[in-house]
């Protein structure tokens, strides 16, 4: 199995060519805008799906590297970030089954909290209205 940061680097690599391709195009002053619009955008869908299944974390990777296209800070934070995150399922990887599924079972939980909290915050702000009945099912009442 390839590293987190050798898919990365592929990707960004490829980005980067076509980056630059851009740039010299007619339109070429609207890179930097769409650049930065694009990456903010594939950084928070990232973030968001991280606790999901799927690709959540190289979702964001590729999020923040979009973004080191253009910004020099976003180009340390990808390469600190990847190096943590392989660093993280390498020693990971030496725990023994019960501790990994401990851990995911752990982190589930957890983030099951934070989104039902989350929930409850914003319909008890009013956000969610359609959420009533359901809070009123629980006995719940704002």
């Amino acid at each position: 199995m390839s590293s987190m940061r050798e898919m990365v680097a592929d990707r960004i690599e490829r980005l980067q060519e076509a980056h630059e391709r851009s740039k010299r195009k007619k339109y070429g002053f609207l890179v930097r805008p769409g650049t930065l619009i694009v990456g903010w955008v594939v950084t928070i869908i990232g973030l968001i799906t991280i606790p999901l299944p799927g690709q959540g974390w190289l979702t964001t990777f590729i999020g923040v590297g979009i973004l080191s296209l253009e910004l020099h800070w976003a180009k340390r934070l990808l390469g600190w970030g990847v190096h943590q995150y392989d660093r993280f399922f390498a020693w990971y990887a030496t725990k023994s089954f019960r501790f990994r599924m401990v851990t995911v079972a752990l982190m589930l939980v957890v983030i099951w909290i934070v989104f039902m909290a989350v929930f409850y915050g914003m319909w008890h702000a009013g956000t969610l209205p359609w959420a009533d009945e359901f809070f009123q099912w629980l006995g719940v009442s704002r």
